[in-house]
């Protein structure tokens, strides 16, 4: 990816049966958070496209990162938790990208 240049951010988010009504992306480590576009509402228990542009300001390395809200006003955490089973782990993702 190079400097100045836009790119599409996309994934999709899952909650545990309330829906999701808003999904956020940082791309300076969790500074700041802007809202993404969301996909369709396809009902409780499915998956909900969203998608963000962003433009790397400069050459370097950046964290991005996101976190959904369900309709109850639930979140990610920092830190996963797992339940006893090694399911449900809830947590904001994020990924490292270098811009040149």
């Amino acid at each position: 990816m190079s400097a100045g240049q836009p790119i599409a951010v996309k994934g999709i988010a899952f909650d545990g049966g309330y829906g999701i009504n808003e999904v956020q992306l940082s791309t300076d480590g969790g500074a700041t958070w802007r809202r993404a576009q969301l996909g369709s509402d396809l009902g409780r228990y499915s998956f909900r496209e969203w998608s963000a542009a962003w433009t790397p300001p400069s050459p370097g390395n950046f964290r991005l990162m996101v976190r959904a809200f369900n309709s109850i006003g639930e979140s990610q955490g920092t830190q996963p938790l797992w339940n006893p089973a090694g399911y449900l782990r809830n947590v904001i993702e994020h990924v490292d990208v270098q811009a040149a």
